[in-house]
């Protein structure tokens, strides 16, 4: 459908293209199945990201907003999607530097993974990852490790050493090693990730 169709587009990162499906597929979501469909919460949350990625923040907390409304309605306070929409949230605030805000949201995240999956699963690492970033944007680098190290631990441990997923944490794992004064540590982890680069 729609919201298929807008998600092929989003990923490759087309997401003016994504836009208009999303929000055809949510009023068609909100008018055929009714303003409590966990489909309408999917379709709000990814037309949400979908701005989020091209930088139009104006509406987005209010998406965000009404999908973890939805999914907390329908799956409780604890389901896995109510996670992923406050981690979202905590992302945008993030970007805003509303930072307070974004930490509480992160570890509410954090804390529905950790109970739903258990202290070893790739969403927990995400989580932390996204703990960690915030921890380099509020200038403290060696909580910003400490939440890495965490992170890289469950990834190494549920995906493999050589997990594309890496790439993404490795990079700024190295520049807050080296913010700490740690750089053999840093350059360490920087030929990690080139390793991964060269990894067909």
């Amino acid at each position: 459908g729609l919201n298929n169709l807008a998600l092929l587009y989003h990923h490759m990162d087309r997401y003016a293209e994504a836009e208009p499906m999303y929000e055809r597929a949510a009023a068609i979501y909100e008018k055929v199945l009714g303003p409590d469909h966990p489909r309408l919460a999917t379709a709000l949350n990814n037309l949400a990201l979908d701005k989020f990625e091209m930088n139009e923040y104006d509406g987005v907390e209010a998406l965000y907003q009404r999908a973890l409304a939805i999914r907390e309605r329908v799956g409780g306070p604890e389901h896995p999607d109510v996670a992923q929409t406050l981690n979202n949230l905590g992302n945008l605030f993030r970007a805003e530097k509303r930072y307070a805000q974004a930490d509480a949201f992160y570890q509410r995240a954090l804390a529905i993974r950790e109970r739903v999956f258990g202290t070893e699963h790739p969403d927990v690492a995400w989580s932390l990852r996204d703990i960690a970033l915030l921890r380099v944007d509020e200038g403290d680098p060696a909580a910003a490790v400490a939440a890495f190290d965490r992170a890289i631990v469950i990834f190494r441990a549920s995906l493999g050493g050589d997990h594309p997923d890496l790439s993404e944490v490795l990079p700024p794992f190295a520049d807050a090693l080296d913010a700490i004064g740690a750089t053999a540590r840093a350059d360490s982890v920087r030929g990690a990730a080139d390793a991964l680069k060269s990894t067909p």
